[in-house]
């Protein structure tokens, strides 16, 4: 699809470009960074294991094309016109200004052409041209998978003259996303830095991945389907809405309806898209590309100075010197801490699977069926606050998995180059720094939770479980292959032996669960098992802190 995609843009660039551009130069170019592209990961929303010879791409295009049907079904359903135009644009332009954030930052903040490619018999206006043709090909391929089934329903219900007009509003709508991408990429650039923006750009990357994985198991509970048929109603701030300005200009053409409000949006809709991307193109993306050459030029000086100011104690040194008893202990405690910090593979693993605890508790509240008000009042009466004690390490225990993995594994000799006579206290350092950064604040969130609803009477309750649930994290981490952290290649078989882990963790949390259960009818048994859990706590955490390196697995 890319080539016939391809042919088509660079005809139109040919017509527009004007002259000053060597087209045979600006063909090899953009082939050559479409062959990229389709060897580059995308960003899946839950980034899983690729075979080698998959193409990241096309698995990211038949993804969007799925979300693409379930756009598709709303629309179909819903009786309204305005209703299911405001709906399609929105989503469009949210998807394509999210993944113009998150999947193509790559290509937007990439300054090596201007090294790579000036240097040989290129001119900067055929690089600019290529580069703006590389974007539209990108556009294009995922306007496509996004919105061609919503295109077959629009045609299939409103004919084929909305349909077509509805062609023309979607890639205005797309037009609109790529100048607020640009726009900002440029704002942020105007106060920050390269290395900020690629930040950013993480931190949208994990929102994202976050939004997806709760948005498809809450919105469907929330939604009232009483909502698909209701009128829409314009007001003041409409005017100030892209979606609504293109549903207008649909509703127009639908029902041959030109009064005020729908001649001025549609006027705006046809208008300002073209205007904008006329003005990124004459004047943002060229300031943008010179900003960000600038940017990266001055990046290897600060870097230098940066590194030589002496940094204070920080925050992980302060609590490795309270919580390990070693120095090799603090090493891995801090090593952990930091990494899960900057590490973006971990983050988009991670941040989902911590994300499910608000899932968790929404599918708990709303699975009887009953109003919120009526399950509140109740909730108090019930023993539920067994749930909140147990549910944080259902995911917590994930970031134990997750902190083997590193894109920068092979920098992982440096294990065995430091006269380290036991790295299980590397192991156990790591540990102790994913319980202390992730465990405790969720499981203090959940205590407040739990002491508001039930009181005193459940504070016993929540100590038995701060250390149950210690004990089954450090149970998995003991009964299963010891990996030193961030020692795995991330392209390796990682399902391989999970289920068997999650398995023997979800046993270990029913049986403990069943027993506190049974211990609740007896109030004295849960002071008695309280040091018992402690000291099945210190026996496991001792037992992994003494690995030899015959018990490393590399």
């Amino acid at each position: 699809m890319d080539k016939w995609i391809l042919k088509f843009v660079l005809f139109l660039a040919k017509q527009l470009a004007g002259k000053g551009v060597d087209f045979e130069r600006l063909r090899i170019i953009t082939e050559t960074k479409i062959l990229m592209d389709r060897r580059r990961v995308y960003l899946n929303w839950r980034q899983k294991q690729q075979k080698e010879n998959s193409n990241p791409l096309l698995i990211t295009l038949l993804l969007y094309g799925l979300f693409g049907a379930f756009a598709a079904a709303i629309i179909m359903t819903m009786q309204s016109l305005m209703g299911g135009m405001i709906f399609i644009h929105s989503y469009l332009l949210f998807m394509m200004t999210m993944t113009m954030i998150t999947d193509f930052s790559s290509v937007l903040l990439d300054t090596t052409d201007n090294q790579v490619i000036l240097p040989r018999p290129v001119n900067s206006r055929t690089l600019f041209i290529a580069r703006l043709v590389h974007i539209l090909v990108y556009l294009l391929q995922f306007t496509i998978a996004l919105a061609l089934v919503p295109l077959i329903a629009i045609f299939f219900k409103y004919g084929s003259l909305t349909g077509m007009a509805s062609i023309a509003t979607m890639l205005l709508t797309v037009a609109l996303a790529v100048f607020v991408t640009y726009l900002l990429y440029a704002f942020i650039l105007r106060f920050s830095n390269e290395q900020k923006v690629k930040d950013i750009v993480g931190y949208f990357q994990v929102f994202m991945t976050v939004f997806f994985a709760v948005a498809f198991q809450v919105i469907p509970r929330l939604t009232d389907m009483n909502i698909l048929s209701t009128e829409f109603h314009i007001h003041w701030y409409s005017y100030l809405l892209p979606p609504v300005w293109m549903a207008m200009l649909l509703e127009s053409v639908h029902t041959h309806q030109l009064d005020l409000p729908h001649a001025v949006m549609s006027g705006m809709a046809l208008s300002i898209p073209a205007i904008t991307f006329w003005l990124m193109i004459r004047y943002l993306a060229p300031s943008f590309s010179r900003k960000l050459s600038a940017l990266n030029n001055d990046s290897a000086g600060s870097k230098i100075a940066a590194t030589a100011l002496a940094q204070p104690k920080g925050l992980s040194e302060k609590l490795s010197a309270i919580t390990c008893r070693s120095k090799t202990e603090s090493a891995g405690f801090e090593m952990v801490w930091k990494i899960t910090a900057r590490d973006k593979g971990f983050k988009l693993q991670f941040y989902p699977s911590l994300a499910y605890l608000l899932v968790f508790i929404f599918v708990f509240v709303f699975k009887s069926g009953q109003d919120v008000q009526t399950l509140w009042q109740k909730l108090p009466g019930t023993k539920m606050f067994l749930f909140f004690v147990y549910l944080c390490i259902l995911s917590i225990a994930n970031s134990r998995i997750f902190v083997e993995f590193n894109e920068n594994f092979l920098a992982s000799w440096i294990y065995q180059s430091t006269p380290v006579l036991r790295p299980g206290e590397i192991i156990s350092g790591g540990l102790k720094a994913l319980l202390v950064k992730f465990y405790l604040p969720v499981y203090a969130i959940l205590f407040s939770f739990g002491y508001y609803v039930w009181g005193n009477g459940i504070i016993d309750d929540f100590v038995l479980g701060f250390f149950n649930n210690i004990l089954i994290f450090l149970v998995t981490a003991s009964f299963t292959e010891h990996y030193l952290p961030f020692s795995r290649q991330t392209n390796t078989k990682q399902q391989s032996g999970r289920f068997a882990q999650v398995m023997l963790q979800m046993l270990i949390i029913a049986a403990l669960v069943g027993l506190h259960y049974l211990v609740i009818q007896v109030d004295w048994l849960i002071y008695l098992l309280i040091p018992v859990s402690a000291a099945g706590c210190y026996f496991f955490l001792k037992r992994i802190q003494e690995l030899p390196w015959i018990k490393i697995s590399f």
